[in-house]
């Protein structure tokens, strides 16, 4: 049996055992995000979720549904066990065909700027109806050396390129991981990054700034100019922007961590407070404030971390005040700490948090508007 047959064995397989009920909560939370704007206009869309859901949704504990399937399946024999947990690695993008023959399509990403060889689970017939200049959106899966569609991708004719470059742009702007699929795309970013990040040390004199949050929208225009000025070609951002609650904040800290580049933090001077004076740990906003330091997946353990690495032992009675443990210790446990409730800034390397200019972004950007 070639790979192909194993993968349109194991597909349906894998699909069957995600909504078979087991996970019917987490997948339940899925589809509410997904279709928090309404039903899906089609197919493709309606499957997206549950794509998503089979092979990239982390389940508590920082699993996900494939490595489930793989523990409850033990019998499974190496190919199949490696072709599954490869198809953890999904592309996502908008393909422009180049070309097919009766069973292989290839595919050339807007998104990443790469060109793959993709198969399909229908049949050797399957990209009949496509001929180059045609667009593809939708997702992949790897399937050996070449790539396996994955779900029900959307068909657009040659003349929708303007619309599908323009939404290639929004997808790359929106997930920067997207284009580092591309090595040369995550070589110029970890450089522009580097290169960030010396002027704004070069600006404030330091990595980490803290300021009364009213402050924080003129301190990075000033620093953002600085930066213009010496790097023109630094890449597309976000435009940077301060969120009301950020604004009102007694304090942010500025920080441009040389891994984890630039981010701000909100109450850091409370933050600093508790480190100095585990005590106040006793008050209830303090320890709110800590937990969700500690607790947000989606908040970075840098803070934390300088925090801990200014004083060890302050560290040592914080978290253990906090824990409940006395006799924790920082240097024995404080990265399990931290990886226990933030997985997803260890299980992975860290990327950088801008993204290069790519093809599809500089056309998006010289479109005429209408």
């Amino acid at each position: 049996m070639d790979l192909l047959e194993r993968a349109c064995e194991l597909k349906p397989e894998l699909v069957h055992y995600a909504t078979s009920g087991r996970f019917a909560r987490e997948l339940s939370v899925v589809l509410d995000r997904f279709y928090a704007d309404g039903a899906a206009p089609d197919e493709a869309a309606a499957f997206l979720p549950v794509d998503f859901f089979v092979h990239q949704h982390r389940l508590p504990g920082g699993d996900t549904v494939i490595d489930r399937f793989l523990d409850d399946h033990p019998g499974l024999d190496d190919v199949s066990r490696d072709l599954l947990l490869s198809w953890k690695d999904v592309v996502e993008g908008v393909f422009e065909v180049r070309g097919h023959d009766h069973d292989t399509a290839t595919l050339h990403n807007l998104v990443d700027e790469l060109t793959y060889q993709a198969r399909s689970n229908l049949g050797a017939g399957a990209f009949e109806p496509l001929s180059p200049g045609m667009f593809v959106v939708g997702r992949l899966i790897p399937l050996g050396e070449e790539w396996l569609i994955s779900g029900t991708p959307a068909v657009h004719p040659a003349d929708a390129r303007q619309t599908l470059v323009s939404v290639a742009a929004h997808v790359a702007l929106a997930n920067p991981a997207y284009v580092f699929r591309n090595p040369e795309a995550l070589a110029t970013a970890r450089r522009l990054q580097s290169e960030q990040r010396r002027c704004f040390v070069a600006y404030f004199g330091t990595d980490q700034v803290v300021c009364p949050g009213s402050e924080v929208e003129e301190r990075m225009r000033g620093y953002l100019a600085y930066q213009s000025d010496r790097i023109p070609s630094a890449g597309t951002q976000p435009v940077f922007e301060v969120p009301g609650h950020v604004r009102s904040s007694d304090t942010v800290a500025l920080i441009f961590d040389e891994t984890h580049g630039f981010a701000y933090y909100r109450d850091f001077g409370r933050l600093e407070e508790i480190f100095a004076d585990p005590r106040l740990l006793d008050r209830r906003p303090y320890r709110d404030l800590l937990s969700g330091y500690l607790r947000g997946d989606e908040v970075s353990p840098v803070p934390l971390v300088r925090l801990a690495e200014r004083d060890p032992a302050r560290a040592d009675a914080v978290f253990a005040k906090l824990l409940g443990r006395s006799g924790f210790r920082w240097d024995r446990s404080g990265e399990a700490l931290l990886r226990t409730h933030k997985p997803a800034h260890y299980t992975a390397p860290h990327l950088p948090n801008l993204t290069p200019t790519t093809q599809a972004i500089t056309d998006h950007l010289t479109l005429p508007t209408t």
